[in-house]
């Protein structure tokens, strides 16, 4: 890789982008390293949301690759993941309005249920779509759709799954990896939050130290939300050839079903 006068070494980190590697100097000094990631990454780290963006560099292929300050800690477990830190950080996420503006800059849109929908069918893999199961939860999606207000959408992560939270040894919390980052309705991170890893009697607490109303339209929300996250996981895993992880997000996913869709 030709990184011009930067005397940096880029040793390839283990994951689902092939884009992240950890940059080392002469020195001994360490960045972590990300080509074509998210530009909002400076509003991210100015609001403490992401690590701090050190620079960005255009590279002769013509991609952009950014710099962050590497950090010692730890990636959280799926039992970390029902603290108030990181609902803070969520809504901290969602009430931005200054990263907001900057998505509408770059040309995002706002994105309805149905348009979240259209895009799952449009990438997901064929094997996917061509389900059983699987198209019978889209055709249930389809048939539901939630309301949603275009003066309530905001900035979404996409993907806040566990691993794309970072601790560090200080006991700073950092969200990380924006590929998936969109312009649509919070629920869409806070639905993959619930269904993932809170227990459902922390539900209500949750949400409401979030800052929703515990009302029968909130969990009308969740519960579509929570399988179109269901949806994305399994497409996403799948994509990466991670089969055993897609086999367990469909298990959940029925026993998700099963369990609330009958209480709605």
């Amino acid at each position: 890789m030709d990184l011009g006068d930067i005397e940096l070494t880029l040793t390839p980190i283990p994951g689902k982008s092939g884009k992240a590697y950890m940059g080392s100097y002469p020195n001994g000094k360490r960045v972590f390293i990300k080509m074509n990631t998210s530009p909002i990454l400076p509003g991210l780290a100015k609001e403490q949301i992401a690590p701090q963006l050190l620079w960005t560099r255009r590279l002769s292929d013509g991609r952009d690759m950014c710099a962050q300050e590497w950090l010692n800690g730890k990636i959280l477990t799926p039992y970390d993941m029902n603290r108030k830190q990181i609902i803070n950080i969520l809504s901290r996420l969602h009430r931005s309005r200054p990263l907001m503006t900057q998505l509408t800059r770059l040309g995002y849109s706002l994105e309805t249920p149905f348009d979240l929908l259209q895009a799952w069918l449009k990438d997901a893999p064929e094997s996917l779509k061509n389900n059983q199961y699987l198209r019978m939860v889209v055709e249930d999606l389809r048939g539901s759709l939630p309301n949603f207000r275009e003066d309530y959408a905001t900035i979404v992560h996409g993907d806040v799954r566990h691993s794309n939270w970072i601790e560090t040894e200080s006991g700073l919390i950092y969200l990380v990896d924006w590929d998936s980052v969109r312009l649509t309705d919070r629920m869409f991170d806070v639905a993959h939050m619930l269904c993932h890893y809170i227990p459902d009697y922390q539900w209500k607490e949750w949400l409401t130290y979030y800052g929703y109303k515990y009302n029968q339209t909130v969990i009308n929300k969740l519960f579509w939300y929570a399988q179109l996250s269901f949806l994305s996981q399994i497409a996403k895993y799948y994509t990466n050839e991670d089969l055993e992880n897609v086999n367990r997000e469909i298990y959940a996913l029925r026993i998700f079903r099963d369990k609330y869709g009958k209480k709605r």
